[in-house]
């Protein structure tokens, strides 16, 4: 925790003094003369050379550690602000983006770049549309919003805390910004997204969760029922299925010794062996979980046609026991380093004499628990982030289970299932007797679900057909058709965006629904429409829920396919 605050000081005293020789705008005074909640440390982010068109600035801003005790200890919580400069910030689009997390570091490092030449991911194809402010919070408990020794007082890390975080810096926000409100996030940001409506549906004029997945319980299937009946062809299915299925089978001493071999230089010991052999127990059940998550049927194909060339040029003509240990153990579908790998193996038949330097490192266990120490994830000796997202889903927002059953078979599951929930207790420190205590209470996903089903804002929710995490999309009996609408996309994964969607009328709904809350763009009617009719005066209008151009005779969807 010392060195967040030593950052965070070094930190301030140098975007400070670059504040200080810039003029400070008139809405920014005004937002720190209405809010006394604005800690002193409104500050300008130096903006990247090539990009002039944006300019960001970091804000903290007081929160009550319980907002029923407004009184009582505070922290303070983190947010940036991107302004488009050729609009007006106080009449302008505020676009809300919350990660559920962290603030994304290379965005801190360089938000600029995140507009630059108008790329368009779920993150800020919103904002860019618009030419919105864009306002990036981050969530209690993580980073720079987390309060001094958070671990000893958890109690404080619910969801209706955070929402009222985040609706007491909106409220504090709309003195100055006086434009129309959009809230988005993308996965865990996407049930903040969804939580906010429920806690605060005035906060925003429209929300828009991506990949926003939803459990009842903290042992959810439904992810996993999803990965085995929907999303991909057959195809690509029955290749994963049978994988893992061979990985369950190969003799499991054989498959330890490899595990054994590859690490068995210098310091070696069995529990290190037996760390890497939980991993593989743990990773038969992931396996092709990110696959599946986040990439497409193409780029699958261009991956096992590259794997069976690796595979023949060192002899393989199907997977091995050698090649699902490296694997699984890697969790990775790529063979791309296997060479090296493979080629040691062969040198060292002898184990024992194998170099110092080993193939993996080793797995270190890091305990979720209640000390910095065991508290803070630390990546190459610097703090990334927390175990708040673990405290939350043992708590309160659920979290899945992938389980034996659909791999081995109903009769040998129970003992794979086992061990896989105990590797994986291990793994994420749900095994320890402190964690292993919390208990899930659903109350939170049911109040959630009336909530959206009862809708009072509207609502777009945004899934990839190939995305694993739509098995736990928030299910059609909570969608009212009105307010609320759910958009699965073809052919998009965890990334999913509609910008990039293939599937012309769900793009059009998505758009038009967004248009109809937030007003068309200005340059709407520079789209291309029909054939020689150019691009005299047109009007905007309103059809069955659907934003339309009419352009003299003829009418238009916004990105100029003619209607009937």
């Amino acid at each position: 925790m010392k060195k967040i605050k030593l950052f965070a000081i070094t930190l301030f005293m140098a975007m400070h003094g670059v504040a200080q020789n810039v003029n400070v705008p008139q809405w920014l005074k005004d937002l720190e003369n209405l809010n006394q909640g604005f800690i002193d440390s409104t500050l300008y982010y130096p903006s990247d050379p090539e990009e002039t068109n944006t300019t960001t600035y970091v804000i903290y801003f007081h929160q009550p550690m319980k907002h029923a005790v407004p009184d009582g200890p505070s922290f303070p919580m983190r947010a940036l602000i991107t302004v488009d400069n050729q609009m007006d910030p106080t009449t302008a689009v505020n676009h809300v983006y919350c990660t559920g997390y962290e603030l994304s570091q290379s965005f801190v490092e360089n938000p600029d770049l995140t507009f630059k030449n108008e790329t368009n991911t779920c993150a800020e194809e919103i904002a860019n549309r618009y030419k919105a402010n864009f306002i990036s919070i981050e969530h209690r408990y993580f980073a720079y919003s987390a309060p001094p020794q958070c671990w000893t007082y958890l109690d404080d890390l619910r969801a209706e805390e955070a929402a009222e975080d985040f609706h007491k810096l909106v409220v504090a926000l709309k003195k100055v910004l006086k434009g129309k409100w959009v809230m988005s996030g993308v996965s865990k940001g996407g049930i903040t997204t969804l939580l906010q409506h429920t806690f605060h549906p005035e906060d925003m004029d429209i929300y828009v969760p991506y990949s926003a997945p939803f459990f009842d319980s903290d042992r959810d299937t439904t992810m996993q029922n999803y990965w085995y009946q929907n999303g991909w062809n057959q195809e690509y299915l029955d290749m994963f299925m049978g994988i893992r299925q061979t990985g369950v089978s190969e003799d499991m001493d054989k498959i330890y010794n490899i595990f054994y071999k590859m690490n068995c230089g210098a310091n070696t010991s069995k529990e290190h062996a037996d760390s890497l052999y939980a991993g593989y127990l743990v990773n038969v059940a992931l396996f092709g979980h990110d696959e599946h998550t986040y990439s497409d049927t193409a780029s699958l194909r261009k991956q096992l046609y590259k794997n069976t060339q690796i595979m023949q040029q060192y002899g393989f003509n199907g997977y091995c026991d050698t090649i699902y240990a490296y694997m699984f153990e890697k969790c990775a579908f790529s063979l791309d380093s296997f060479g090296r790998w493979i080629d040691t193996l062969r040198a060292y038949p002898d184990a024992n004499q194998m170099p110092s330097k080993r193939l993996t490192q080793r797995r270190t266990y890091e305990p979720f628990g209640i000390t910095e120490n065991e508290w803070w994830v630390r990546e190459n000796g610097k703090i990334v982030s927390c175990h708040a997202y673990s405290y939350q889903s043992q708590c309160e927002l659920g979290y899945y289970d992938f389980r034996y059953n659909l791999i081995v078979g109903e009769q040998a599951a129970p003992a794979w299932n086992a061990a896989y929930k105990k590797h994986v207790g291990y793994l994420r420190g749900f095994e320890t007797p402190w964690c292993a205590s919390l208990t899930f209470n659903r109350s939170l996903y049911d109040r959630t679900m009336t909530a959206t089903q009862n809708a009072t804002k509207p609502i777009i929710l945004i899934y990839g057909e190939d995305d694993t995490w739509t098995g736990a999309a928030v299910k059609d009996e909570f969608i009212n058709g009105s307010n609320v609408k759910k958009f699965i996309l073809p052919a998009q994964n965890h990334s999913v965006s509609f910008s990039s969607n293939t599937d012309q009328n769900q793009c059009d709904a998505i758009r038009a629904m967004l248009d109809a809350v937030l007003a068309a763009p200005q340059d709407i009617e520079n789209t291309p429409f029909h054939s020689g009719e150019g691009r005299g005066e047109a009007s905007k209008l309103l059809r069955n829920g659907q934003l339309l151009i009419l352009r003299g005779n003829h009418t238009y969807t916004l990105t100029g396919i003619e209607v009937q």
